[in-house]
């Protein structure tokens, strides 16, 4: 290893420590402020309960749904489902990091050192690392921008099924099948007849 290679090293290895920093706080944040959100709503429903039966009244059946000891391997999964892709991918990116930063102290060691040779195996470490966590960055920014994608879609999906019955939704889909067959049939119109075959 030379010392242009572990200046190079060490420029790519601090942009990626800023990188992923920068990640695992904002996932650390998403995370904490989703599993908040799920306690909240917890505590907002018992407080409900507890004021509905105060008050002589039926509470409602939506709010023990919402409580984790009503059904607990419900609320495990709800909470795992919620919370689980920030939660991992801020491990995986604390890991990165830990794992770039004990790779850019043992360069710094290196180009601190005199006469320390020429560490080939420092060398090779420096540059998986970097591929890797590069990589890394790559895949998880892609699958994050899949996700929310596909999360949107669900959500419409579901808004669009809790706002229609079932026989509306029928009646819809009817409706687009009609109007493309009407469609159909006028570009059929529309369209020229094939010429004559000459005798």
């Amino acid at each position: 290893m030379s010392h242009d290679y572990a200046a190079i090293v060490s420029t790519l290895i601090v942009a990626l420590l800023t990188i992923g920093t920068v990640q695992l706080v904002t996932l650390l944040k998403r995370f904490s402020v989703l599993f908040s959100d799920l306690h909240r709503g917890e505590s907002d429903a018992r407080r409900r309960i507890t004021e509905a039966l105060k008050e002589g009244q039926s509470p409602d059946p939506d709010d023990f749904e919402k409580l984790s000891f009503v059904r607990p391997a419900r609320w495990i999964l709800r909470m795992a489902t919620t919370t689980a892709a920030p939660y991992l991918a801020s491990g995986i990116w604390g890991g990165a990091c830990v794992v770039l930063v004990h790779v850019q102290i043992q360069v710094l060691r290196w180009a601190g050192t005199d006469q320390a040779g020429d560490a080939p195996e420092l060398a090779e470490r420096a540059f998986l690392t970097i591929m890797v966590c590069g990589s890394l960055m790559v895949v998880e920014g892609v699958i994050r921008a899949a996700v929310i994608g596909l999360g949107g879609l669900h959500q419409g999906n579901r808004d669009y099924k809790a706002a229609f019955s079932v026989a509306d939704r029928a009646a819809f889909f009817r409706s687009v099948a009609e109007y493309r067959r009407s469609l159909r049939a006028t570009q059929g119109d529309s369209e020229p007849s094939p010429p004559a075959a000459v005798e």
